[in-house]
């Protein structure tokens, strides 16, 4: 029976996520689940990356992403309760896991998850932790083992080795897979057949689309944004931004892609690619990154049928949106006049439109492109949100954005 790999620190609430799942994942695609303690803090530091890469994070996108999480839980049915403080120190409780084998291994790492994640008992207090060790018939003398720091060390040693560069990560021998909201790749990789969500009769929504193209994954999200919105009868608003300028307003740098990590930039191009592939999408990334994309962007405003074609130039046909004559020669091909066009586009008015978009956008939490707006009330970002789209666009009111409207 092939292996498949869990690498997780109960530290992160997504690798409690995955946790939840990967048992019967690994059962439904016939594979042995081996469970692999590591620590988080370990694999940042080799990996030259902050031991709470979060903190330094504009408030927006703390924000947005804390909401993207209490969404998971909800859609996973995963009760979810950040503790009173967090980060907590979980070396000792990764220490006991160690020594413990499998079967035994997966009762704790649940058993801890839910103290850390929804009872609020702080693990890193060794009392505590020894008498969740007891609970489980495991001597808590064993968190000082010196076998369990080396297992530990070996673990997360040999994590970043294979190319972890946070967690949670899967692996399959030199596969790698990271993420619990990547498991329906993880899955249908394994040979399994991933759930997928089905549209329903639903209300007719407004959407409103916040949009660059100068971004790869705004491209990708929004070649496929027009088919959903037809599905569900939604009224389709497109808001095209100026990207940069919203980062630089929330303090985001300029090129978030080129600020990770090595590790986790080849995958994210890996993963790019392979959300292209899943769209029937012939996805180049542009030989002219980065890109200028006021002008695109000012002409979509007038006239958004251009919009597919625009993200198609920039990142399928590799030309230079950058360019005047370029953005010229896709208006004339779409048959529209371009001078006329592009002398809408200069006018204040619309300039002042494009402006507007964007603060617009940095006031409903935006933090990058794509962010889709349900309804004026609940924000989406990323183009690998689509199915949280298809189920509000449904009707679905997250719980998160429910509490924290009525707080307001």
């Amino acid at each position: 029976m092939p292996r498949l790999e869990f690498f997780f620190d109960i530290v992160c609430p997504y690798a409690m996520l995955a946790a939840t799942r990967i048992e019967a994942l690994a059962q439904r695609t016939g594979h042995e689940l081996v469970l692999r303690p590591v620590l988080l803090g370990g694999i940042y530091r080799a990996v030259n990356n902050a031991d709470h890469p979060s903190a330094a994070w504009a408030e927006n996108k703390q924000l947005m992403t804390w909401r993207d999480l209490q969404r998971q839980a909800e859609l996973l049915d995963v009760p979810l309760r950040f503790p009173d403080s967090h980060p907590r120190r979980t070396v000792e409780a990764m220490r006991l896991l160690c020594m413990l084998d499998q079967p035994h291994m997966a009762g704790l790492m649940h058993t801890l998850y839910q103290a850390y994640w929804v009872d609020n008992r702080d693990i890193s207090d060794r009392e505590v932790l020894a008498g969740i060790a007891r609970e489980h018939g495991v001597d808590p003398a064993l968190m000082d083992a010196s076998e369990a720091r080396e297992k530990l060390r070996e673990n997360t040693s040999e994590a970043v080795e294979r190319g972890a560069f946070g967690v949670p990560t899967f692996m399959q021998g030199e596969r790698l897979w990271w993420g619990a909201d990547r498991m329906h790749f993880l899955e249908a990789d394994l040979g399994g057949q991933p759930d997928t969500y089905t549209p329903r009769p639903s209300t007719p929504a407004r959407l409103e689309v916040f949009h660059d193209f100068s971004s790869p994954f705004s491209c990708l999200g929004c070649l496929e944004i027009e088919n959903i919105a037809r599905e569900h009868g939604a009224e389709l608003i497109w808001r095209p931004m100026l990207l940069g300028a919203l980062f630089r307003n929330i303090g985001t740098p300029m090129m978030p892609m080129l600020e990770m990590n090595e590790a986790r930039r080849n995958w994210g191009a890996e993963d790019l690619a392979r959300w292209a592939r899943e769209r029937d999408f012939d996805f180049r990334f542009t030989s002219h990154f980065p890109l200028n994309t006021v002008l695109a962007l000012r002409c979509s405003n007038i006239a958004p049928a251009l919009i597919p074609a625009f993200y198609r130039a920039a990142w399928s046909e590799n030309r230079n949106l950058s360019e005047e004559s370029v953005i010229r020669e896709i208006i004339t091909a779409q048959g529209l006049d371009a001078n006329e066009v592009i002398e809408q586009a200069l006018a204040q008015a619309n300039k002042d439109a494009i402006r507007a978009n964007t603060e617009r956008a940095e006031a409903l939490g935006a933090c990058g492109a794509p962010t889709f707006v349900i309804n004026g009330a609940y924000a989406f970002w990323g183009q690998d949100r689509l199915e949280m789209v298809r189920r509000a666009l449904d009707g679905w009111e997250p719980a998160i954005d429910r509490e924290l409207a009525a707080a307001k």
